[in-house]
């Protein structure tokens, strides 16, 4: 069994802007800077960008939820 660097890179993001440790604008910095270092790829990148986007949008809950 091996490590997988990239994986843990891109794991490691997404739950660190998930439970609020860092900004998911930092996480946006740290994931381009590996993406520069060929530690992440480009597919990585759009996954940390999409769980930022999931985490970031805030509920809106249906007209019918609110009465």
């Amino acid at each position: 069994m091996s490590f997988d660097l990239s994986k843990f890179l891109t794991e490691g993001l997404i739950n660190s802007v998930n439970n609020g440790l860092i900004p998911s604008d930092l996480a946006t910095v740290y994931a381009g800077n590996y993406l520069a270092k060929s530690l992440i790829t480009q597919t990585q990148v759009t996954q940390v960008s999409d769980a930022i986007t999931a985490y970031s949008t805030p509920y809106s809950p249906a007209p019918e939820d609110v009465m």
